[in-house]
């Protein structure tokens, strides 16, 4: 069994605009029976800066039974629902495998609202080969 899970992260000049274009993608997503469907996606609010200070991102995830290495036609569903979505950056973790997705905009305006067409995806081995950095608290915790 893998999760998958993620975001797709973008901003522009509209927030609204972007929020609804987005969005509007989004609700013409099956809602089952695909690797990619509506409920596996949730938005921050454009409008709370607490939240989402410059950016407007879309959280999902999935859990998968007997799926071990990230298929080849839930990318090509993922990389379709892309190619609708306005955005500059996305972020995937695939757990079983621990492999780590990430696909960068070509050419990103922060004026035009229009899908991303144009990208580059980078694959990791491992999202767990990270170098610890040494981290001093002085905040003692006692329960």
């Amino acid at each position: 069994m893998a999760i998958i899970y993620g975001y797709i992260c973008s901003s522009a000049c509209d927030d609204e605009a972007l929020d609804n274009f987005n969005r509007s993608v989004l609700q013409h997503l099956p809602l089952y029976g695909a690797y990619i469907c509506r409920d596996m996606f949730a938005t921050l609010p454009y409008n709370n800066k607490a939240l989402s200070k410059y950016s407007h991102i879309i959280l999902f995830a999935a859990e998968y039974n007997e799926m071990y290495v990230m298929p080849d036609d839930w990318l090509e569903e993922f990389e379709n629902l892309l190619s609708q979505l306005c955005w500059s950056h996305v972020n995937v973790i695939e757990t079983y495998s621990s492999n780590r997705f990430v696909w960068q905009a070509n050419k990103f305006d922060l004026e035009q609202i229009v899908a991303t067409t144009e990208w580059h995806r980078i694959v990791y081995d491992s999202y767990h080969e990270l170098k610890e950095i040494e981290f001093q608290s002085t905040t003692i915790y006692n329960r």
